[in-house]
């Protein structure tokens, strides 16, 4: 990933006017993500519909700064769920994202735009206490052979985060890790104290970012939480080469194409559907802080081989999936199975959705947009 970049230059007389007017740490000119950026946040403040009460024109205003939260990766499947799911329970969000179109509404400002450039970064974290950090750009098997990846893609841009917590104070930081990758052999029944040792670049970039986290915890004002969830699924997840394993699944049973398997398919994954997930998100933050840096498992307690989802898949869809057998890769561990009962002592949380429902709902939505109806 290259570093951010500078964006034209802008006259005087542009909308950038209008919006508030921050200096430059550097004394330059502001840029044209700089400016999107306060005239979203311009517009967040305004956003009223004239002849309504006082009353209700001030419930259309963002809350207090203390209040908004702030999702980077916003656009991607897991931060979209999250935005979607903190926004119906009455939060304003600064939705943060390479991908996003830039708009405000129901309660979401949508930027568009990159976590490294620390001027736009800068003016959404003015506005907002509580920031989900769901960005990545990589997979287990996109680093696999450019453990370079991890480091520029992922862990340079949280570092440009944690550059900021000085100048922000009081910030309470949410991360997406990965409670499938960081245990390696050891995540079967695994808890918070398990010893991590990630067999894949991802999971050692995952390990790397929660020690970042930790230090940024005992260094400054800012308060973190570490989420390791398991394999998140559920409507709106793409299928990725490698990754992704039930929209992939999903989409061979409708184009009747083989899925390529490694090893025998005996191993364990607990699959997590994403709008658990996305509830987690909003308990940590409604629950009490129990310290400086917490970390809890995120996992549904429900365990399938890959070979036995690939069946639960063909009963769900009602259609066949043809198979085929590959040989295993380093990267993946045996069992996959962290336990949730931190989690659920510390903030109440419980997985609603079992699977079988999950699936369900995953493949009506894959249905829905291949324009297919249910057999």
């Amino acid at each position: 990933m290259s570093g951010p970049s500078p964006g034209r230059r802008l006259p005087t007389d542009s909308n950038c006017s209008r919006a508030p007017r921050t200096p430059r740490a550097d004394g330059g000119d502001v840029t044209e993500h700089e400016c999107t950026a306060r005239i979203a946040l311009r517009f967040a403040h305004s956003c009223v519909v004239p002849g309504m009460h006082d009353l209700d024109q001030r419930s259309l205003l963002p809350m207090k700064p203390t209040e908004n939260t702030l999702v980077l990766g916003s656009a991607g499947f897991i931060g979209s769920a999250i935005t979607r799911h903190l926004c119906r329970n009455g939060a304003t969000i600064f939705a943060l994202g390479r991908s996003e179109n830039e708009s405000r509404e129901n309660g979401v400002v949508r930027i568009r735009g990159s976590i490294e450039d620390s001027g736009l970064l800068r003016e959404v974290l003015r506005e907002c206490r509580h920031i989900v950090y769901s960005a990545s750009i990589t997979t287990p098997g996109t680093s696999a052979n450019e453990p370079s990846l991890e480091i520029l893609g992922n862990l340079l841009p949280l570092s440009r985060l944690l550059e900021c917590a000085t100048e922000f104070p009081a910030r309470h930081l949410v991360y997406l890790s990965s409670g499938g990758t960081v245990y390696g052999d050891g995540a079967r029944g695994a808890n918070e104290s398990t010893p991590l040792r990630p067999r894949s670049y991802y999971g050692a970039g995952k390990v790397a970012a929660e020690a970042l986290l930790h230090a940024c915890s005992r260094t400054t004002s800012w308060t973190t939480t570490i989420l390791r969830p398991t394999n998140p699924y559920g409507p709106g997840q793409n299928k990725t080469k490698g990754f992704a394993i039930v929209p992939t699944l999903f989409q061979r049973a409708l184009d009747a194409s083989t899925f390529q398997i490694w090893g025998d398919g005996s191993s364990v994954r607990d699959f997590l559907y994403i709008d658990d997930l996305a509830s987690a998100v909003a308990a940590v933050f409604a629950a009490p802080r129990r310290g400086v840096h917490d970390v809890f498992n995120v996992s549904s307690g429900e365990v399938l081989s890959i070979n036995e989802l690939v069946e639960m898949c063909k009963l769900v869809s009602r259609r066949g999936i043809q198979t085929e057998y590959l040989p295993p890769r380093g990267i993946d561990v045996p069992h996959v199975s962290p336990t949730h009962a931190a989690l659920t002592s510390a903030t109440g949380w419980t997985p609603r959705i079992s699977l079988r429902d999950g699936l369900t709902q995953t493949w009506d939505w894959i249905l829905r947009n291949a324009g297919e109806q249910r057999l």
